[in-house]
């Protein structure tokens, strides 16, 4: 299809930092927690790259660096503040960003979870602060699976960034099939 596709990962590469308060989920996580072993992890990387930091240092930096426009997030910060930074990455100018960005949510399922803290919050505080950039669930993701994948926890972790100001909004992305019947189907 002639699309090249960059891979970044972004870490701290020494574990969490500290949780700042209960919306971090401390019950949870701890700090220095998920420590990596980064020169094994750079060893087999082939094409990915990965920025090490904080990702209120890194991000920003990252999006100077004028990099390809963003068409997926999977987002594993853990904690309610660190997704409520690497977030910010949705504001920036509509060149670095896809019409609509696929994001995966790994944190926001299970025991504990609230809409309250982690993700989910920093979900809901992105959607309340912007008026033409919104994150939703991507609805009945499992309908549109194979079944051997409908019944995964993932389907419900899915969620679209939509940039209701992007100038190609609007266009047809090719995501779905138009049927003459007036309904689309997955591509």
């Amino acid at each position: 299809m002639g699309i090249e596709v960059a891979v970044y990962g972004f870490d701290t590469g020494t574990g969490l930092p500290p949780p700042l308060d209960y919306r971090d989920l401390p019950n949870l996580y701890r700090a220095t927690a998920y420590q990596m072993d980064v020169d094994k992890l750079k060893a087999r990387l082939k094409r990915a790259r990965l920025i090490l930091g904080l990702v209120e240092e890194t991000v920003p930096r990252f999006l100077l660096s004028n990099p390809a426009p963003i068409g997926f997030m999977s987002i594993d910060v853990d904690y309610y503040t660190s997704t409520a930074e690497v977030l910010k990455a949705l504001e920036c100018d509509q060149g670095l960003l896809m019409p609509r960005i696929h994001c995966y949510f790994d944190d926001m399922m299970g025991f504990t979870f609230s809409e309250y803290t982690g993700e989910r919050l920093a979900i809901t505080e992105f959607n309340n602060s912007h008026q033409t950039r919104k994150i939703s669930p991507i609805f009945g993701l499992k309908y549109f699976l194979p079944g051997r994948y409908s019944r995964d926890l993932w389907c419900d972790e899915m969620f679209m960034a939509h940039t209701f100001d992007h100038d190609l909004y609007g266009h047809d992305d090719g995501l779905v099939i138009r049927h003459n019947e007036g309904f689309a189907a997955l591509r």
